[in-house]
């Protein structure tokens, strides 16, 4: 009856009022927040939503108290220990940094509070050597970048998990290396970058007031490179300086106050490219707000700040790939969530003018970005599934009643040692299964992609590269992965990413591989790939897109294994396909008259979707069903809908006419999903040569 009542009504009487604990109305709780279907369904099943995230995870009264007695316990040689057992838990935020700072009994316990603030932020660095400076209210240390992931040559043929082992192996990482491709990349990335090898300085700096910030000149001073006894990093600044600020503010305009810092800042300009300084950060504490006001200043924006990086710590921001979502949609920030295993930041994004004028058919309205970072010893299932919840409930949060749709949800799963020994195949499955378990909430949270990210390795000796992860189901029936490394381009200059063969959605040919030779840092698209020939296909015959269709029979076959009982374990992988493609075998494109002169062949091919030039498509799939575990063979035929209006012509006759032969010469079954036009009527190119129009009365 709740649907059918006023919720603002004084006679509805609150589930949780007489409870003992809001842990004895979690079922009650949990059944309406599944509700849907109306407005005021979807009002209060959001409610009790957010009760019970705000549940499940501990105040930030209790996770400031445990800081408090960690900070009484450190001391001797298990300090250290100490402390990053702390960080591992993620019990410490930025919600309750300045409680605890202001908490803290003397500076020493506030330096050591800024320990545990710098090894949680700076995760993915190697932190060599602490300094706490008590007289001067401040923490130093000495911290170098990780080397970057590996990449592989464009020559790098990765059509299997083989070919990607051995490719990682020293003694192929050393023919990288020396490679034209390889150099010229390291070349272009290493401008601007710190390199590994240079020891860089970070300061962090309490102060009371905005106001005692004005002695800027005399923290300056700390760094080695001010007066000499250190030479100025030769990629450019290195150091960093952090200053927390810990009177707060209204914090109603950030705009204000982030202007008097770029005046703070201006008066030394010299003195900041006299420590070598990279970035200034400044963390001020808002008066009715749990999360503090974060501002970046860097020196290649003259330390003016970067508004997009706002309130985000800096040494996070490399991790979110922001750059990625400000080309095509303009970003608005709509807040942080701290979970037990990591941090969400959410954006709303609004389609920028600019990039709908060339995409016009583009949906125009804002969609979410969830972006969410987690810092962990070893990548596992337990793990990825966490995170995933933790980022759901995050977007489930600011939902409201309007669904929206193309919501993006990008996951950074940051080792610390990168020295994790991963089977990419491994990753696939276990990210694979886990999204299918999670597939309906996806769905209801508009999620349209979800991206995962990794380091590791393929060996113990060898090194770390990055995997990439992009997880979408285009037909609303099944999930789809596929799985990609990072690779130079044929110039060398930039990095792209590579599908690597071998994997479940390359051997069953269910993933479109969409991504493949994209740079890394290519923006978001307003549409993503063939979303268009997938809407085409709807509009025009209300069916799929061809080349979605595996990932069906896929699907189909993993439910049958499902639901059979008493008739052995599921294959790991229930189906294999290679796609049957038409070629001259000159090589080049070919014409009806290839045909006719017996110049064409019908070849098996591990081909990218969307890659024909035909209206017809042809599969080889080997199914591994309950009846047949070890697998039997089907030809598969189908109409591109997409191409030429899905009309039936010559060269389409061709292809159906090669693939049905190659079918009954090996006697096994066909199969043709027919979704077309019909026949595409035309002269052949020969008579049209020869024919003259006229009109047949002149004067007409």
């Amino acid at each position: 009856d709740a649907g059918k009542t006023d919720i603002a009504s004084t006679e509805l009487k609150s589930v949780v009022q007489g409870a003992a604990g809001l842990a004895d109305t979690s079922p009650c709780l949990t059944d309406i927040a599944s509700m849907s279907g109306n407005d005021t369904y979807d009002r209060l099943s959001q409610r009790c939503r957010n009760v019970l995230i705000e549940e499940s995870l501990p105040s930030m009264e209790d996770r400031k108290n445990k800081v408090l007695e960690v900070l009484k316990s450190l001391g001797g040689e298990d300090t250290t220990k100490q402390i990053e057992e702390l960080v591992q838990d993620n019990i410490t935020g930025s919600d309750i940094l300045f409680p605890v700072l202001r908490a803290a009994a003397d500076v020493s316990e506030q330096l050591k509070v800024l320990e545990i603030t710098a090894r949680k932020q700076y995760q993915s660095y190697n932190i060599t050597e602490f300094c706490p400076m008590a007289d001067q209210g401040a923490l130093k240390f000495i911290y170098h970048n990780k080397p970057r992931a590996s990449v592989f040559s464009s020559s790098s043929r990765i059509t299997s998990m083989t070919d990607l082992t051995r490719a990682m192996s020293n003694s192929k990482l050393s023919d990288l290396d020396r490679s034209d491709s390889e150099s010229s990349l390291q070349s272009a990335e290493e401008k601007g970058k710190v390199p590994s090898d240079v020891p860089r300085v970070a300061l962090l700096k309490i102060c009371n007031s905005l106001g005692d910030a004005n002695a800027l000149k005399s923290i300056l001073q700390q760094f080695p490179q001010y007066d000499g006894s250190a030479p100025p990093c030769r990629a450019g600044p290195a150091n960093v300086l952090s200053i927390f600020v810990l009177e707060s503010y209204s914090g109603d305009d950030e705009g204000s106050l982030a202007k008097s810092i770029e005046t703070l800042l201006a008066r030394v300009l010299e003195d900041l490219e006299k420590a070598d300084i990279r970035r200034v950060t400044f963390v001020i504490p808002r008066a009715n707000h749990p999360l503090p006001s974060v501002f970046t200043f860097r020196e290649t924006a003259a330390f003016t700040e970067d508004h997009l990086y706002r309130d985000i710590e800096p040494e996070m921001s490399y991790q979110l790939e922001m750059l990625r979502l400000t080309k095509n949609f303009s970003v608005t920030y709509l807040g942080a969530h701290l979970s037990p295993s990591g941090q969400v930041y959410l954006y709303k994004a609004t389609p920028k003018a600019s990039a709908l004028a060339h995409d016009k058919k583009a949906n125009k309205a804002p969609r979410i970005f969830a972006r969410a970072v987690s810092f962990i010893g070893e990548f596992s299932a337990g793990t990825f599934e966490q995170l995933l919840v933790e980022a759901f409930n995050a977007v489930d949060s600011i939902k409201t009643s309007d669904q929206g749709g193309d919501n993006h949800l990008f996951m950074n799963v940051v080792s610390e040692s990168q020295s994790s020994v991963i089977d990419p195949v491994m990753v696939e499955q276990v990210v694979s299964s886990i999204l299918k378990r999670y597939s309906e909430r996806t769905a209801r949270l508009g999620i349209a992609e979800v991206e995962a990210k990794t380091v590791c390795r393929l060996a113990e000796d060898a090194h770390p590269i990055s995997l990439r992860l992009v997880a979408s189901n285009p037909t609303g029936f099944v999930q789809v992965v596929n799985t990609y490394i990072e690779a130079a381009n044929e110039s060398g200059s930039k990095r792209v990413f590579k599908s690597i063969g071998g994997t479940k959605a390359s051997m069953a040919c269910s993933g479109d591989s969409s991504w493949e030779d994209l740079d890394v840092n290519t923006p978001y698209p307003l549409t993503r790939p063939f979303d268009a020939q997938r809407k085409a296909a709807l509009r025009s015959s209300d069916t799929l897109y061809c080349y979605d269709l595996p990932a069906l029979f896929e699907a189909a076959i993993e439910k049958q294994w499902a639901d059979a009982t008493g008739k052995g374990s599921q294959p790991a992988m229930v189906m294999f396909t290679t796609e049957l493609v038409v070629k001259k075998k000159s090589g080049g494109p070919w014409t009806i008259e290839d045909y006719a002169d017996g110049s064409l062949e019908l070849v098996e091919a591990q081909r990218k979707a969307g890659k024909n030039d035909v209206g017809m498509v042809a599969w080889l799939m080997t199914l591994k069903t309950v009846e047949y575990p070890n697998g039997r063979q089907v030809v598969l035929i189908a109409n591109d809908i997409t191409h030429k209006a899905g009309s039936f012509g010559t060269r389409e006759d061709v292809v159906f006419k090669l693939a049905s032969e190659f079918a009954r010469a090996r006697r096994i079954p066909r199969l043709y999903i027919a979704a077309n036009s019909g026949a595409r009527i035309g002269l052949a190119e020969g008579i049209k040569k020869v024919f003259k129009v006229a009109f047949k009365d002149p004067s007409s």
